[in-house]
């Protein structure tokens, strides 16, 4: 077998490879701060804002820190402290770090180790958040869907609501939404619960896009919300599901089972 490398498979296209350079530049400034030398760095945050690591000089080595970014970063999200705090812990142990005063810290003993000092801190902090952010989501996802069950259990009945009801979608993948409402001789209506936040949104958006049908012959699709969801989130959703109020759903359900 015979194998073509990869630059062959593509288009040849002129690179100015000094553009490039000149757009990461910003990645090599180091700034003085009253928190140390800061190096922006190419990790991120939930909200896709770069991680910031500080470097301190400490006797003959050097603390590098993260400012409390990824503590922030989680809190922006409204996150709580003890999931945090555990986040935080988590992704340091594996990087060999440690967590002092809402911060994730490492130590470099000699200058040759603060590049390495520098990556650990910026990924640790970025993970941390990330974990501490998705946990939450799915926290916030879990509990609108107790209360989402509680509607559906009292206005349809119990014996036609399944949750994580499993359909293929367009592409053939296979999806879990939160609720299935299955009744003999009425159209099959899917429920997922959804948050604001683009992890919530973009999951739900996807299931929802590859299960709808172009003639309307598909499965009714409902997103039910409890907070508030932002006007370009809102606008995408809407291009794939109804999307409902959690405080209208009983309302909703109430009309479903009257129409049929």
């Amino acid at each position: 077998m015979t194998f073509r490398h990869a630059s062959l498979c593509f288009p040849e296209v002129s690179m100015d490879c000094r553009s490039i350079k000149d757009a990461l530049a910003r990645f090599h400034d180091v700034v003085d701060t009253v928190d140390g030398c800061r190096v922006l760095t190419h990790c991120l945050y939930p909200s896709f804002d770069p991680v910031e690591v500080y470097v301190v000089r400490l006797g003959d080595g050097f603390r590098v820190h993260d400012g409390g970014g990824a503590e922030r970063a989680a809190w922006t999200h409204g996150r709580t402290d003890n999931l945090i705090g555990k986040m935080m812990r988590r992704h340091a142990t594996r990087y060999n770090l440690a967590v002092r005063d809402g911060a994730i810290v490492g130590e470099a003993p000699s200058i040759e180790w603060v590049a390495s000092a520098i990556l650990s801190v910026a990924n640790a902090s970025a993970a941390a958040a990330v974990a501490a952010v998705d946990r939450a989501v799915a926290v916030a996802e879990d509990e609108l869907a107790d209360a989402v069950f509680g509607v559906l259990r009292r206005r349809v009945g119990e014996q036609h609501v399944t949750r994580e009801y499993a359909v293929s979608g367009n592409s053939g993948r296979t999806y879990h939404f939160d609720f299935g409402i299955v009744r003999p001789n009425r159209k099959l209506i899917l429920i997922d619960t959804v948050v604001p936040h683009h992890s919530s949104i973009s999951h739900k958006y996807v299931a929802f896009s590859d299960v709808a049908t172009d003639n309307n012959s598909g499965p009714d699709r409902w997103a039910v919300f409890d907070k508030p969801l932002s006007q370009d989130n809102a606008s995408l959703m809407r291009q794939v599901a109804d999307l409902v109020p959690v405080n209208r759903l009983d309302d909703a359900m109430a009309r479903e089972v009257h129409l049929n």
